[in-house]
């Protein structure tokens, strides 16, 4: 099976994994505070700001130069290999000053593990070949969640993909004659609250699978800085929740883009809970970067194609 096709298997296979029921929210979950890298980061941003930032979300490297962040905290490390270099090393640093280290990870047995006090293992088999982070995102990131939130009622997932399927139909349908992978395009994310660290998976996502340069930003920081950067060849995507504030701005700048002829699309989240909303976005972005690859014939992620680049980034991380 190839890496494309493996990525809409892991897709696919969320249904089972994804066990959502009530939960109750620790009582001290101010006290947490947690670290990761690439997608592992986007699952800590997200609860970080599904707290109300009474979490932070931080980069194993300033846990590094500045261990006292983890003052009184438990610390939880998030890491679906458990053998990120600078995960370990911050894992290592955070013992000295926080409450607990926690790691969050597929991997009991690895470094990451056996330098933090507690293990929450993820029910995650890593498949042999390799392919973009679906699965293991979720997993993750519903993780992180269940610390420091509590889940009122039974989501049902399914309902959710499939509205997410649609919209990713609709979405790829209209892009498609504006996607290319050879005309120095960019493509933006665009999205406020918890859409933006969403929005960050979504550019991850495009930077592994096609290797294109694709960016992620809040609304507000698009139209101070950004905006100047963009051309007509370039899509910009503005995702939107039912908030008043937020979906006002959102359709704003849309109608501008629309107006001058730029290639912007907007997608309003059609639901009011914020873990139905996560849900629907997450499903949107992988469906919708799938899809791409559909049409395009891929058969590969990029970042396995780039056998020099791929050496170059295990040799970083690893």
């Amino acid at each position: 099976m190839n890496s494309i096709e493996l990525m809409k298997k892991e897709i696919e296979e969320q249904f089972k994994a994804l066990k959502i029921k009530n939960s109750k929210k620790t009582k001290n979950f101010y006290d947490y505070l947690f670290v990761g890298s690439g997608d592992s980061f986007v699952s800590g941003l997200i609860a970080s700001y599904e707290s109300n930032f009474n979490c932070l979300c931080l980069d194993p490297a300033e846990i590094i130069t500045n261990p006292l962040l983890c003052n009184k905290k438990r610390v939880c490390f998030i890491s679906i290999s458990g053998k990120t270099k600078e995960n370990v090393l911050a894992a290592k640093k955070a013992k000295r000053y926080s409450k607990e280290t926690i790691a969050i990870t597929a991997n009991p047995a690895s470094d990451l593990a056996k330098n933090c006090m507690k293990v929450i293992n993820l029910e995650y088999q890593k498949p042999k070949t390799a392919t973009a982070g679906t699965l293991g995102f979720i997993l993750t990131t519903m993780t992180a969640l269940s610390l420091i939130k509590k889940t009122k009622k039974v989501i049902k997932t399914k309902g959710i993909y499939q509205k997410a399927e649609e919209f990713s139909n609709v979405i790829i349908d209209k892009i498609k004659k504006h996607f290319s992978l050879y005309n120095d395009q960019t493509i933006f994310f665009l999205g406020s609250s918890t859409l933006f660290p969403i929005s960050s998976y979504g550019s991850l996502k495009l930077n592994e699978v096609f290797g294109l340069k694709s960016f992620a930003f809040s609304l507000e920081h698009f139209c101070h800085s950004p905006l100047f950067s963009i051309s007509n060849k370039d899509i910009i995507i503005i995702f939107s929740s039912k908030n008043k504030y937020i979906n006002k701005k959102a359709k704003k700048l849309n109608n501008l883009l629309n107006t001058k002829k730029y290639n912007s699309f907007f997608i309003e989240i059609p639901f009011n809970s914020n873990i139905e909303i996560l849900l629907m976005s997450v499903f949107f972005i992988q469906l919708f970067v799938y899809g791409l690859a559909r049409e395009k014939k891929l058969k590969n992620c990029y970042f396995l194609e780039n056998k020099e680049l791929l050496q170059m980034s295990s040799k970083l991380i690893y």
